[in-house]
């Protein structure tokens, strides 16, 4: 008898810990897909910060890149609106116009910085679509397993 509550007890915390942890790798997942997504208000002053801290930007140029942002932010604002396709180019237009700005150590290190943010955005693409079911009308491949022995 005794036995058989210790293994009761002990199958109910293994339970509890399953549920607890499919739960907590779920709002990790959603806290990660959030973070992703987040748009900053302020695109302009967030993009010459982080230009200016990784690449370690003079006063000068911290000035210039922020007035080329400020000017581009209305029309970032409504491609991004209308495509992102379109913001995508609109953006690469903006960084050659930053480079002209940048040293040629910087221009390599912004160009790393454009590459790691793609990623990244790749990255938070595909666990979105991973986490999102399929529309109910979207077809199905119900097709039985091809024998390739035959």
């Amino acid at each position: 008898m005794r036995n058989t509550k210790l293994i009761l007890l002990l199958l109910a915390a293994l339970l509890i810990g399953m549920c607890a942890g499919f739960y907590i790798n779920s709002a990790i997942i959603r806290a990660r897909i959030r973070a992703y997504n987040q748009i900053p208000t302020n695109i302009p002053r967030h993009v010459t910060d982080r230009l200016s801290k990784r690449l370690d930007l003079t006063p000068e140029q911290c000035e210039k890149i922020l007035a080329t942002m400020q000017g581009y932010q209305a029309r970032m604002d409504e491609t991004r609106e209308k495509s992102r396709a379109m913001f995508d180019e609109l953006m690469a237009e903006v960084f050659v116009q930053i480079d002209q700005h940048l040293t040629p150590e910087q221009q390599a290190e912004h160009a790393r910085m454009q590459d790691e943010i793609s990623a990244k955005r790749r990255a938070a693409r595909d666990m979105r679509r991973a986490l999102t079911p399929p529309p109910k009308d979207a077809p199905r491949n119900n097709k039985p397993p091809r024998d390739n022995n035959k």
